[in-house]
């Protein structure tokens, strides 16, 4: 990633608003979170990927605008561990997935920006998870408590820089 434009990027955008975009959430069929002895031996898995990223031009009370979206998919299952046979294709048992789709949205101060799409792309990849994570672990734990599971509190933040290669998709 190259860092020079990643803070040219950084000192052109603003964030402006961090909002639900879809979300889906379910329990395993048979798997009841009050009495399945299972409950003990979760293990949870994140996700988190940036899916795409555009530019929205208008005008929003009189003024032109530039806006930067980032859409962004985090993703949280409890998996009961593999307990097979070695050698077979190991599949955890998913008993719990929580899905969420956030937009960021960035004002453009600087509108030579609209044009640099390596900082754009950077930004995406890079720094829009660290807006939306505060909102992702607030849904997370709302839906936890929802779905009548244990507490689980989700770190402050999940990212490092080799999970972001392994996860992260270059946005559109």
């Amino acid at each position: 990633m190259n860092l020079e434009a990643l803070q040219r990027a950084k000192d052109g955008l603003q964030i402006q608003d961090v909002f639900l975009k879809s979300s889906s959430s379910k329990l395993a069929e048979g798997f009841d979170p009050k009495f399945d002895p299972r409950l003990e031996s979760l293990q949870l898995e994140l996700r988190t990927t940036p899916k795409r990223s555009y530019l929205i031009e208008g005008v929003h009370q009189g003024e032109n605008i530039a806006i930067f979206r980032v859409e962004m998919e985090l993703g949280a299952r409890q998996v009961c561990p593999f307990d097979g046979e070695e050698g077979e294709e190991a599949q955890p048992d998913v008993m719990v997935q929580i899905d969420a789709t956030f937009m960021a949205d960035y004002v453009i101060a600087n509108s030579e920006l609209k044009a640099d799409r390596e900082a754009l792309d950077a930004f995406a990849v890079a720094n829009a998870g660290y807006h939306v994570w505060p909102y992702w672990r607030e849904y997370f734990s709302s839906q936890v408590s929802r779905m009548n599971l244990p507490k689980v509190m989700l770190p402050m933040m999940q990212f490092t820089k080799a999970s972001s290669a392994k996860t992260a998709k270059k946005p559109d």
